[in-house]
């Protein structure tokens, strides 16, 4: 998959808008038995397959360039999305390079050892997050109330083991 998808140009936020219009559409569609909407949705799931698949990135970015400043104006939902846009990874910027499909792997299997990790030491450890920068500490159980500094920001946290 990863080899067919490799000059492609992925799911960017449009895509996601297109899959949620379709979503919609279906949804009431088949709720007040009018066909012509779940038709209507089935084409806009193609138009985003075909935005996904399709090899002309730069018109796609464009596109999505076009939609983003168009959301942004909505005055309800372009504050609510616009974070989602810029945060952590999901949007555009992210998803249309060929590269970020090798990055996503990455990041999925760090998390699968993290994981793995504390389950293995659930016994003997106390894992929690940083309120700060977010990532995980662990401290010995039993060992009363301990003040633990995170190694990444040094913020400095009371915690009872």
């Amino acid at each position: 998959m990863q080899e067919f998808m490799k000059d492609r140009y992925g799911v960017d936020d449009l895509t996601i808008g297109l899959g949620v219009l379709s979503m919609l559409l279906a949804l009431i569609g088949s709720l007040s038995k009018l066909s012509v909407l779940t038709w209507i949705a089935l084409a806009v799931v193609i138009i985003a397959l075909l935005r996904a698949f399709s090899k002309n990135i730069a018109a796609r970015k464009r596109e999505n360039a076009v939609y983003l400043d168009l959301v942004a104006k909505v005055p309800a939902v372009g504050s609510f999305l616009a974070p989602l846009s810029q945060g952590k990874g999901a949007g555009a910027s992210s998803r249309s390079t060929s590269s970020a499909a090798p990055q996503a792997g990455v990041e999925f299997n760090r998390a699968k050892r993290t994981a793995q990790r504390m389950w293995r030491e659930r016994n003997d450890n106390l894992f929690f997050r940083c309120k700060s920068c977010g990532s995980i500490l662990s401290v010995p159980r039993g060992k009363g109330r301990i003040r633990v500094t995170c190694p990444k920001c040094g913020t400095k946290v009371e915690k009872q083991s």
